[in-house]
């Protein structure tokens, strides 16, 4: 029950200080911004508490089971939330934005307040699992297992949007107004986003303290839920029907590439170094 309760604190601990770091450095970042509409099924202030729950149950499971402690600990997962939940997103916001007309201040408004908040966020982490670091696995075969998950990350992604998204009537309609894709184009930049997802799960199978199929499902719940729950912020540019079914899509091929990308990673990584000391 001890255990319980202090996981408990500390999840709300985290919780509090990430959404209030994502509120101020917000209002600070986008002082004078207009607000605007939004068909969504709630408010900004709503979505803002219930995507920095999810991001604070998440980051308290991750941290709970990494043999990483202290500063390391909060640069790891700090850093692995930014690149899941923001810097994977603004590669396609930028690459896409001839079609999205964002203003290039507004993306990078949005990197600079989602990096101060992970930073608040990897500070009060690295506080609250001091001690020292253990030795994590030893990856091997990254030279093959790079461009396999690169490439598989290239099917997931493809396989989800044709199964999942495109099948949506608010979905196709929304994205009529996109001027014809280059396909190769596209494939070549999902297998560059594939390489730095890939790195990511690198950052937590090497250092997750649990049997093979536990880490391959947190990586998977990280990998999934630190994305869906942004799309229940307001959004100028994608109206909720549309957010509602990326939700599905980004949830299930996440979910499925997450867990088998740390399966496969973790193939012949358990090292002697790392066997239980008698």
């Amino acid at each position: 029950m001890k255990q319980l309760g202090r996981d408990l604190g500390r999840v709300v601990a985290l919780w509090v200080a990430l959404a209030a770091s994502q509120m101020i450095f917000g209002a600070i970042l986008f002082l004078g911004a207009p607000a605007f509409a939004d068909s969504g099924p709630m408010g900004a202030g709503e979505a803002l508490l219930v995507v920095s729950l999810v991001d604070a149950v998440i980051l308290t499971l991750l941290a709970q089971r990494m043999r990483l402690r202290g500063r390391m600990l909060g640069l790891v997962l700090g850093g692995v939330l930014f690149g899941v939940q923001t810097g994977q997103a603004l590669i396609e916001a930028v690459i896409f934005n001839n079609d999205l007309h964002m203003a290039t201040a507004t993306l990078i408004k949005t990197g600079i307040a989602a990096l101060l908040r992970d930073a608040v966020g990897a500070l009060l982490i690295a506080r609250m699992w001091p001690g020292s670091s253990e030795p994590g696995w030893h990856v091997r075969g990254l030279a093959w297992k790079t461009p396999v998950t690169a490439f598989f990350y290239v099917f997931c992604y493809f396989a989800a949007g044709s199964l999942i998204a495109w099948q949506s009537p608010a979905v196709r309609a929304f994205y009529a107004h996109v001027g014809e894709i280059n396909v190769g184009g596209l494939v070549l930049l999902q297998v560059v986003r594939g390489v730095i997802w890939c790195g990511l799960a690198w950052l937590l199978v090497r250092d997750l303290a649990a049997p093979a199929w536990k880490a391959g499902l947190l990586v998977g719940l990280a990998f999934a839920g630190f994305m869906i729950p942004e799309l229940l912020l307001p959004n100028p540019i994608m109206p909720w029907p549309v957010r509602s079914v990326h939700m599905v899509e980004v949830g299930v091929s996440n979910f499925l590439f997450g867990a088998i990308t740390a399966l496969l990673l973790q193939l012949g990584a358990r090292t002697a170094e790392l066997a239980p000391k008698r």
